[in-house]
């Protein structure tokens, strides 16, 4: 029974944070794709990852150990306070990394849960789904459909002649001033 009630006082004391970590140029996307799974491992070790976003190769705002580029990775996860320090040790020693950040989550962190387990549902029903067959179209369909088409052309053709209309009387304007 007590060990319950320590799992669900280790859960209050979990707190969001972000971490954005820069991976240096040097690497091609799948050494950067590696380093991205090493430090999702670290902390999948000991919190929750919510959300794991790749930004890709960008531009830095100014060079970082003779470097102009990186591979931006975004973190978002949940974890105790206690494990920022650890995860700052670790992140401090791997040398392919520019530069990191670790700051607490701001944001709504239920709003966030709730859009990620609402894409996770979508994605489950997307692939779940048949297909819908196609109709065939009528004739109906198709004589409706041109004379849309009809319609825009005649359109386009009305604001043509206004426009030649208004050059030829500014021509005609020039010519006698």
């Amino acid at each position: 029974m007590q060990w319950s009630h320590q799992s669900e006082e280790r859960h209050e004391n979990l707190k969001p944070y972000e971490l954005l970590l820069i991976i240096t140029p040097d690497h091609d996307e799948n050494e950067a794709e590696a380093l991205t799974d090493q430090v999702k491992g670290i902390i999948e070790n000991s919190g929750t990852l919510l959300k794991l976003d790749p930004w890709g190769k960008k531009r830095l705002s100014y060079p970082i150990r003779k470097r102009s580029e990186g591979y931006y990775v975004l973190y978002i996860f949940e974890s105790a306070p206690s494990f920022v320090a650890e995860l700052n040790q670790s992140l401090h020693v791997i040398e392919a990394i520019l530069r990191y950040m670790i700051v607490q989550y701001e944001d709504d962190i239920d709003k966030l849960k709730a859009e990620l387990a609402a894409e996770a549902d979508q994605s489950t029903s997307e692939v779940e789904q048949p297909t819908p067959e196609v109709e065939e179209s009528t004739s109906d369909d198709d004589a409706e459909a041109e004379a849309e088409v009809e319609e825009a052309t005649d359109g386009d053709t009305e604001a043509e002649a206004e426009a030649e209309e208004a050059t030829d009387n500014a021509e005609d304007t020039a010519e006698s001033a």
